[in-house]
């Protein structure tokens, strides 16, 4: 029977998982303590929830959050990011700290969805435009070419305008000039 720091350690992990769109385990061992409250606060700052675990804690959280696929990020002294929202944007907010700040911080497997990812398709899933810059060029895209399809929709129709409106501008010419040879 777990003691109530434990359960509630296992229900604050059940939270945090049943919530999360990204679970990034990571190895802390290499941080010293100035280290990790400086990632703390990185991470608390873009939203990303960061807990040491007990392996054996965040294996009983898993199985009760029905998340079985959690215990395989489980590997020697674990600290799991928990991120909501744009998995992207967690993975490249953590991967840049790791890259930038050279702490001892090792990235191991991660979790979205239900499927795994190894620290290396992490990293290419940082590396990787966000969605909004995604979106943007999309935008870009079809503005480009739906300005070239209006104008491949007027262009007939101008030239009509044109070639109709060219005989009708002559005639009213050639009948001023019959005007003023009479004058």
């Amino acid at each position: 029977m777990p003691t109530d720091r434990k359960a509630q350690d296992i229900e604050s992990l059940k939270e945090a998982m049943s919530s999360c769109t990204i679970a990034i385990s990571t190895d802390y061992s290499g941080l010293n303590v100035s280290e990790m409250s400086e990632l703390r606060t990185v991470l608390r700052d873009s939203g990303i929830k960061y807990k040491v675990v007990k392996n054996t804690l965040l294996g009983i959280a898993a199985d009760e959050a029905e998340m079985p696929a959690i215990k395989d990020l489980i590997d020697g002294t674990t600290a799991i990011a928990f991120g909501y929202g744009d998995e992207q944007a967690h993975a490249k907010i953590i991967t840049k700290y790791v890259e930038d700040s050279g702490v001892g911080l090792k990235i191991r497997d991660s979790l979205i969805g239900s499927q795994i990812f190894t620290s290396d398709q992490l990293k290419h899933l940082a590396n990787l435009p966000g969605k909004e810059e995604l979106a943007a060029k999309l935008v870009g895209q079809l503005h480009g070419h739906l300005a070239s399809l209006v104008y491949v929709l007027n262009n007939p129709l101008s030239r009509l305008a044109r070639t109709l409106n060219g005989p009708s501008s002559n005639l009213v010419n050639v009948l001023n000039a019959r005007v003023q040879q009479g004058s």
